[in-house]
């Protein structure tokens, strides 16, 4: 994708590219290779036929006039000489040998590879009659690991992905955590209200990881995948403290 900053590993084998899709929430893993080819192709056949040229017509034989001579004392009959009539005859045509060339082609391989990154919801404990003064458990039910092990043009990628966590309970109050949280007993991200009311709690899922390929480790670039959940608390007046 152009303007997203990608790694790229070409060692032995093709050209691999990991990186993740922000408009589709998608992990994209594209393979290329370039390998030269030959292909055999016959030589074209010509499209002309060959044919003789006429035979010439023969010549007219034109006699000579005889001569008169005066006649010898002893006469001597004249004899002709007898005339020969050749007939052409045209050379018989060769034939033309069709020969097979050798055409070097370059062979275009590519694949790609998406996977989408898991959903999650914001979660929280107690679920109701949430009160002031007592902590609010928080988690979310993403997956603690996103991870792809696949083959693209014969070559294993190995995708290893990890989310972080920005919280915002809605009053003011936010926590960064690299844990999802949890139920009770859990107390990686709970938060204690003040005030009563109603408050949209909400979490921001950021991830980030590493993909290793023909011996080498990168990491994961392109568009930032942040995911988004929320939910909405009432929180209702605790016990007043009576103090003297």
């Amino acid at each position: 994708m152009a303007g997203l900053m990608m790694a790229v590993n070409c060692a032995a084998g093709p050209c691999l590219q990991v990186y993740t899709d922000p408009t589709t929430h998608q992990l994209v893993i594209t393979a290329n290779q370039h390998r030269p080819g030959t292909a055999l192709l016959p030589h074209p056949t010509p499209t002309h036929t060959y044919k003789p040229r006429p035979a010439p017509r023969p010549k007219p034989v034109v006699r000579p006039k005889p001569v008169v001579r005066p006649k010898p004392r002893t006469w001597t009959p004249y004899k002709a000489v007898p005339v020969v009539h050749r007939v052409y005859r045209p050379p018989a045509p060769k034939k033309k040998t069709v020969v097979a060339k050798v055409v070097t082609t370059a062979l275009s391989l590519s694949d790609q590879i998406t996977r989408l990154l898991p959903g999650s919801n914001l979660l929280y404990q107690p679920n109701k009659d949430a009160v002031t003064g007592i902590p609010v458990y928080f988690w979310s039910d993403t997956n603690p690991v996103f991870q792809v092990v696949t083959s693209i043009l014969g070559v294993g990628v190995n995708v290893l992905m990890n989310p972080s966590f920005v919280w915002n309970f809605g009053d003011g109050s936010s926590l960064n955590t690299s844990t999802a949280g949890g139920p009770y007993p859990n107390t990686t991200v709970t938060h204690v209200y003040k005030d009563a009311g109603i408050y949209t709690a909400t979490v921001a899922i950021s991830w980030a990881g590493t993909w290793a390929a023909q011996g080498a480790i990168l990491p994961v670039l392109g568009g930032a995948i942040v995911q988004n959940a929320s939910a909405t608390i009432e929180v209702n007046p605790g016990p007043t403290d009576f103090t003297r």
